[in-house]
């Protein structure tokens, strides 16, 4: 399969796991608002037209033309105002007349969508901890399938690593670190002189068991000079033999893959132990412990990514159109991933598992920001709901104090203006980015 091919399905597959994080979130929503009895109209994917509903029950479940997000629809998400407090309600409120028009017309619509349903079966009926569960259930599953997308990546496929397996015997103890040429002067090397070849798996070295070249290496360093047991496994059979370490000094190299050098410009270099055999990278399962402590990094990470959001916005839009220097580890949009997503699939430097492991980590890294992007407190997300039922708690609280009589749940349409400004900051900084990743890609 040509390169090309294997971008196009990259990116393939990570929309098809991103449509799968959007049917988790809103299944999160979903399966307790129903076990609490609140009636869910709609379950769709997508917004704007539709393309495709079914109904089932009481529900419609459906596809929409634009895949960056998805909804569900429950009835009584506002509460009931009288019909004849509502032009009161409507001129008591101290707002410009565009924002008196779009209250009067949410709560309209909130009224003729939950007019026929019984109100024990509204969201707003609901007690608060009961609404808390339901609006944290969708953020919580991108939580629970990113951090199971990285089991399977990190704890299950695993990482590069230098594995146990012989790719090559180097003949000598080259005097050319850099190069590792071997002139006629070098000493043989203590590999091929304690008679190892290529393929050769190594299963122990003095008595330590490998099944990575990091359970050993820091044993060979200790044995420095000293004839050490090591055994292999060559055709299916277990050979002992033995091995003596050298030290020698080898050049250091930066996150980049670059020699390190001093201020007069020479090579740094190290002291390192050196038995003449180079490894077959492997790819090596993590500990659950390690997991975890990936998955509260990734957390991290992202937690500060949206914090600097703002501040990246304002690079990202100087660097699109005034043509500065657009950072490397800024944010993308879901465009932006897919080409990562692509250009992992497609290349020639990896095999399947390391392909395989670096997209579903990709997925789990979009379904963490889900996570933590959806907490944010402000309508319309999750944590704009949260903040809502949380603010009324302490009302409820204030007014049991004073003894006075409880006014029923906090009206959200006061602000469903803010709302609507919300949404379309979040549709402008979505174009932003994918403006950024056609103009000026990662």
């Amino acid at each position: 399969m040509n390169q090309t091919l294997l971008f196009i399905l990259g990116v393939l597959l990570l929309m098809l796991g991103v449509g799968a994080s959007i049917a988790i979130h809103e299944l999160g929503h979903m399966y307790p608002a129903k076990k609490f009895g609140v009636l869910v109209t709609k379950y769709m994917i997508g917004f704007g037209p539709t393309i495709k509903s079914w109904r089932r029950g009481e529900t419609e479940y459906g596809f929409k033309m634009i895949p960056l997000g998805g909804y569900i629809a429950m009835v009584g998400m506002f509460p009931a105002k009288p019909a004849e407090a509502s032009e009161a309600a409507k001129r008591a409120l101290r707002a410009p007349k565009f924002w008196r028009e779009l209250v009067a017309q949410a709560r309209e619509a909130n009224a003729e969508q939950s007019a026929a349903v019984p109100k024990n079966r509204w969201f707003t009926s609901l007690p608060i901890h009961k609404r808390l569960i339901i609006m944290f259930g969708g953020p919580f599953m991108n939580l629970v399938f990113g951090s199971a997308l990285l089991f399977v990546a990190l704890g299950v496929i695993g990482t590069p690593a230098m594995g146990n397996s012989i790719a090559k015997v180097y003949d000598c103890v080259p005097s050319d670190q850099v190069k590792f040429a071997c002139v006629t002067k070098d000493p043989v090397s203590p590999a091929k002189t304690a008679g190892i070849i290529a393929g050769d798996q190594v299963i122990s070295f003095n008595g330590i068991k490998a099944s990575q070249w990091s359970d050993i290496s820091g044993e060979l360093a200790n044995r420095i000079g000293q004839p050490t047991s090591i055994q292999v496994l060559r055709a299916g059979k277990t050979l002992d033999l033995t091995i003596s370490p050298v030290a020698m000094q080898v050049p250091v190299y930066d996150a980049a893959g670059k020699p390190v050098v001093d201020a007069e410009g020479n090579s740094l270099t190290q002291l390192h132990a050196f038995i003449g055999v180079q490894l077959k990278p492997a790819m090596m399962p993590q500990s659950g412990a390690q997991v975890v402590g990936e998955i509260e990094t990734q957390l991290r990470a992202t937690v500060g990514m949206i914090v600097a959001l703002p501040g990246e916005v304002g690079q990202m839009a100087t660097a699109t159109f005034g043509g500065g220097k657009r950072a490397s580890n800024g944010p993308v949009s879901l465009l932006g991933v897919g080409q990562i997503a692509g250009q992992v699939a497609s290349s020639p430097e990896l095999d399947l598992a390391q392909k395989l492991a670096a997209g579903l980590s990709i997925l789990a890294s979009l379904n963490f920001a889900l996570f933590v992007f959806n907490l944010i407190p402000l309508l319309p997300l999750d944590g704009g709901h949260m903040a809502a039922a949380l603010f009324e708690s302490v009302k409820r609280g204030w007014f049991k104090l004073r003894k006075k009589a409880w006014r029923g749940p906090v009206d959200l349409t006061k602000i469903v203006p803010l709302t609507y400004a919300m949404w379309l900051v979040l549709m402008a900084m979505s174009l932003l980015f994918i403006e950024a990743d056609i103009v000026k890609p990662i």
